[in-house]
């Protein structure tokens, strides 16, 4: 009989909680709330009481009852293992199922390989072992007769292992066939029975064992036994657990395509006449996967193509007595990673393509860290293009000990790029067709994960295409159109060409050299003188001194523009100014203006300047292996208290070899106006204090000055440039032995037509007033290359 009320959370069908009062019997409580006696029986489905006749129960005592007469299966299968069979009462074997419910004097028997989880509707549950053979009990076959609480089952042969009840804390009851009773509140005892002798072993809380009208209370990590209806044996301890080796396989290990290892050994332990291990999905070992009683001379385990997941392997002495142990427990964990873009996984470490992602499966047990990060959950994937680790670290959620951490590293293939690059004709005139081979990628998308360019290396500048069309084989193609002052009649073309990833990494470069052209097609493509490239810095730092603010340019300045801002520590406080800059060519010819605007700030600086330039190349050898030429530059102050009006006439001489250049300026800077009184360097801003001569009178800005700067740049990759120079300065003052000021300068420049400056100068010979460190930033545009 079923009922129409909707079942109570965590219980097959509606429920009351009824408390017990002084004296009432199962009897009194089921004439209350079913209306008759006689069905005292339910009072016992929920609650392992004793319900005979007049047996009162214990005040107080909170019991869960049926909320009406109903009728349902006393247990079920929650889960099994093949070759476990059931039988109903009065009835014919047949094959279990997981769910099948199982009503009172129904039996269940596992065979061979056989393994059986029965869960009662008071949620006790009792796990069989292959070659088990129990019958079951309901709670109400006793009910009247009875004066202990009904056994859950009947163990006529084989093992089982009775675990307590979620709810209140009860105790499992097992008969054996010989009638021994086994009263366990444990979460872990085993009863086993073979043949007459049955054997009692408790792993947790304590257990009740009565045989031949005597009874005994085994203890924790105790066993007992008896035979036929003999008393039990007085409780004696367990064997101990055995311990394991110390070299052992990692418990944390991936599980390649999805499959791992799982191993272990332990030493062999004295008296031992066997093992028995066992492997389960869960801490308790009630979902087991594989249970084996091995030989003594057995002290390894090993399983191969495991599923990812956590297993918890249990191995347990077995003595001569056949006393089972007290178990060793070992937590595994394996972890699936996924083979994306080129990844290949093993269990201790991960082989992988630096464009690739490890695709990982998140476990709640488990935290990572890349490299010395800190940890947190395990992330779904790590791309390894933007965090690039060189080990996965992996521990259990909470674990601190640096023992507990198990280190997998990570290991990348080798990628690179082959170049071959050939001279085309095109109707507009010469050009570099290339075909580049990408080694190293497959599996990659190669086009949003490694967006490969090519850069060739031109007389003039570097220029940049994309790398179009996939052919057979995965070659990538690309067209480079020669500039005209790149052919010359007669002579070879040499032509370095690089390629590089989305983030400027090189993955592959080649020096080229293209045959000569016809000089009939070199001299009508060449109108206009060979284009040059840049030498020396596109940006160098302006100084912030009224003395030293001598610039580093190239015989052939480039054509750039910028803005920016330079900040140094003088006259006890912090001094800035910004600053406008912009340079070009028209042919041999060069201009460059530099505007330096008021300091601010509470140091010592130097006035508003603009210095405006002109310069004349007059020798140039080959494709600016050397450049030759004059500069002449003005400087005029632009407000009050700025130095006066300078000319600074000069030489610079410079040279490419191959991603080097190297640049030198000497010449004078003569005073034009003014004796140098009040005007250099002085407060940054407030009253100008300090705005006058140097010191004892002396004028500020010197009468005639000499200057010496010399440096070199360095391109390691295509967008970005690195520049060093020394400067040195021959200062005459009229009333004072003449002195030598001297620094050391250092930047880089990156970016494209768009890019940015950084420069630090370092003055350890400098003027009075100048900071020692001064340094400048810059944004600006320069000509894309030809």
């Amino acid at each position: 009989m079923s009922s129409a009320r909707e079942p109570t959370p965590g219980y097959p069908e509606a429920v009351i909680q009824w408390g017990v009062q002084r004296g009432e019997t199962c009897d009194d409580i089921a004439a209350v709330v079913y209306g008759s006696p006689k069905h005292a029986a339910l009072i016992q489905r929920y609650n392992r009481v004793a319900c005979g006749p007049g047996t009162t129960l214990a005040e107080g005592l909170t019991l869960v009852l049926p909320a009406e007469v109903t009728s349902i299966p006393d247990a079920k299968i929650r889960s099994m293992r093949p070759d476990v069979r059931a039988r109903p009462s009065g009835g014919a074997w047949s094959p279990a199922a997981p769910g099948m419910p199982l009503l009172t004097n129904s039996s269940v028997n596992t065979l061979d390989e056989g393994r059986a989880d029965i869960e009662f509707v008071d949620r006790t549950r009792v796990l069989l072992a292959p070659n088990t053979l129990v019958v079951i009990y309901g709670t109400a076959s006793r009910a009247r007769v009875s004066k202990t609480p009904p056994a859950a089952v009947e163990l006529a042969d084989g093992e089982v292992k009775a675990a307590l009840a979620a709810l209140r804390g009860q105790s499992v009851e097992v008969e054996t066939s010989g009638g021994g009773r086994v009263s366990a509140a444990s979460r872990d005892t085993v009863v086993q029975r073979r043949g007459e002798r049955t054997t009692v072993a408790v792993f947790d809380g304590k257990a009740g064992v009565t045989s031949g009208g005597l009874s005994v209370v085994v203890p924790k990590d105790h066993g007992t036994r008896f035979v036929g209806k003999s008393p039990p044996a007085r409780p004696r301890p367990l064997p101990p657990p055995p311990e394991w080796a110390t070299a052992d396989a990692a418990r944390i290990a991936l599980a390649p395509e999805g499959l791992g290892l799982l191993s272990a050994s332990w030493k062999p332990a004295p008296g031992a006449a066997g093992y028995r291990v066992e492997v389960a999905r869960d801490a308790e070992f009630n979902d087991l996967i594989a249970r084996e009683e091995v030989k003594p001379d057995i002290v390894s385990f090993r399983a191969e193509k495991m599923p990812a997941g956590a297993y918890f392997l249990r191995v347990r002495v077995i003595d001569r007595e056949e006393y089972l142990g007290v178990g060793a427990v070992r937590t595994f964990h394996l972890v699936a990673a996924r083979a994306a873009g080129g990844v290949v996984p093993a269990a201790q470490e991960i082989t992988a393509n630096p464009y690739g992602i490890v695709e990982l499966t998140p476990s709640a047990a488990l935290e990572l860290s890349l490299d010395d990060g800190p940890f947190g959950p395990v992330p779904e994937r790590i791309d390894l293009l933007q965090r690039a680790p060189r080990a996965l670290r992996l521990r259990e959620r909470g674990s601190a000990a640096p023992e507990a951490v198990t280190s997998l590293p990570v290991r990348y293939t080798k990628v690179g790029a082959a170049i071959r690059a050939a001279g085309a004709a095109t109707p507009s005139g010469l050009a570099i067709q290339a075909r580049v081979e990408l080694e190293g990628l497959a599996g990659v998308d190669v086009a949003r994960r490694v967006a490969p360019r090519l850069f060739a290396h031109l007389p003039g500048g570097v220029r940049a295409v994309e790398l179009a069309g996939v052919e057979g084989g995965g070659a990538l193609t690309a067209r480079i159109p020669l500039p005209r002052e790149a052919v010359r009649p007669g002579e070879p073309l040499r032509v370095r060409l690089d390629v590089a990833d989305s983030r400027g990494g090189v993955l592959g470069t080649s020096d080229a050299e293209l045959p000569a052209a016809p000089a009939a097609h070199a001299a009508a493509s060449r109108p206009a003188p060979p284009a040059a490239p840049v030498l020396g810095a596109y940006l160098p730092l302006l100084p912030m001194s009224g003395v030293a603010d001598v610039l580093w340019l190239a015989p052939t300045p480039p054509s750039v523009a910028a803005v920016g801002a330079a900040a140094t520590r003088s006259g006890g406080g912090w001094v800035a100014a910004g600053q406008v800059r912009a340079s070009g060519a028209v042919g041999p010819l060069g201009l460059d203006v530099a505007l330096r605007s008021n300091p601010a700030g509470d140091g010592v600086g130097v006035g508003s300047t603009g210095w405006f330039g002109a310069r004349l190349r007059a020798l140039r050898l080959g494709r600016s292996e050397l450049e030759l030429g004059p500069t002449l530059r003005l400087g005029v102050p632009m407000a009050d208290g700025s130095p006066p009006v300078r000319v600074e006439p000069g030489v610079a001489l410079g040279g490419a070899v191959g991603r080097l250049t190297w640049v030198v300026d000497t010449g004078a800077r003569i005073r034009l106006s003014g004796d140098g009184a009040g005007s250099g360097d002085g407060a940054a801003g407030g009253d100008g204090a300090g705005s006058g001569a140097a010191g004892g009178g002396e004028p500020a800005t010197p009468a005639v000055q000499g200057f010496l700067l010399a440096g070199a740049t360095a391109d390691p990759v295509p967008w970005l440039r690195l520049h060093g120079a020394l400067d040195l300065h021959l200062v005459h003052r009229e009333s004072r032995a003449d002195e030598v000021l001297g620094a050391l300068s250092a930047g880089a420049e990156a970016g494209g037509a768009l890019f940015g400056a950084l420069s630090v100068r370092v003055s350890p010979w400098r003027d009075a007033g100048e900071g020692q460190v001064t340094a400048q930033v810059a944004l600006g545009f320069r000509e894309a290359p030809p």
